[in-house]
């Protein structure tokens, strides 16, 4: 199996501008993607912790870009996360809309037997995921998620597909931003953050072909948007998912609209704590179950 290693990341001058592979794959390739810690490259007890503007600091480094042969602009790529092992501890530098009343200084939490040990002897089951995934943009400063990015969504996690636009050829996906423990809409501004070595499997997609990242679970279709309008977003996501339910189940769009509108529940990316951010500032999910027949309407 290839790997790539954490030697190849991204610094954050270069987002969305590195357009030569660190390295090409087969479609249906599975490879293992090292990333770091923005802390550290690896925490391994609380003196390792650094502080924002510190040498140390590596705010927003992702691994990749990964080109994937086959891969040309319109079309999609699936993204199956396979596994993600934690290195490390997991850490969070501390925030959230409540900062000013509970000011916080970095942590370094400690795992056993699964669980994230927090402050107060409080624990709960690991649950890893990835914060931030895009394919490459057109632009160094794309206005919108459409690519995927920082999108801070929990079900980017083993057991699950993202499928994302491709905009250059090979797609040049990128990778990184790893979570031990994230809640919907990342309140605390940032989640408990880990190094990681994460399990993939990159095919091209001839199912969806969605406009915007596309979310699929073992029981959901989770369509993706992030605008800064936060109506702006829910529209986006509605609309995705009606075409797509239009499409795959031969019903007039209106139809479609009518059961999503219904069904469907809406779920946060990371866009709570930060209402100054630029990126992704309101990113939405749309859900719908999976577990759709056609009957006679009457």
């Amino acid at each position: 199996m290839k790997r790539l290693t954490r030697e190849h990341l991204i610094p954050l001058d270069a987002r969305y501008r590195v357009l030569e592979p660190a390295i090409e794959i087969e479609p249906g390739e599975t490879l293992v993607m090292e990333t770091i810690n923005h802390m550290s490259p690896i925490v391994y007890s609380q003196e390792d912790l650094c502080s924002h503007g510190s040498p140390e600091y590596k705010e927003r480094q992702e691994t990749g870009p990964i080109a994937i042969r086959g891969a040309e602009p319109g079309g999609c790529l699936a993204i199956r996360i396979d596994d993600i092992k934690i290195v490390g501890l997991p850490h969070a530098h501390g925030g959230g809309p409540l900062r000013d009343r509970f000011p916080q200084k970095p942590l370094a939490f400690s795992v056993k037997e699964g669980r994230c040990l927090f402050p107060g002897g409080l624990t709960t089951p690991i649950a890893p995921m990835v914060g931030d995934i895009y394919t490459t943009p057109l632009s160094p400063s794309p206005p919108y998620s459409d690519h995927g990015g920082n999108m801070d969504f929990t079900e980017v996690r083993p057991g699950n597909t993202l499928f994302l636009p491709v905009y250059r050829p090979g797609g040049l996906l990128v990778l990184g931003d790893v979570h031990a423990v994230q809640g919907d809409g990342e309140i605390y501004g940032e989640a408990a953050e880990c190094a990681a070595e994460v399990t993939i499997t990159i095919d091209i997609d001839r199912i969806y072909n969605s406009p915007r990242p596309l979310v699929e679970t073992p029981d959901a279709l989770i369509s993706l948007a992030g605008r800064h309008s936060l109506f702006e977003s829910i529209q986006l996501v509605i609309e995705d998912m009606t075409k797509l339910v239009s499409r795959l189940y031969k019903v007039k769009q209106e139809e479609a609209y009518i059961f999503c509108s219904i069904v469907g529940s809406l779920r946060l990316g990371g866009c709570v704590a930060e209402p100054t951010l630029v990126e992704n500032q309101c990113l939405i999910g749309l859900s719908i179950p999976k577990d759709i027949k056609r009957g006679t309407y009457l």
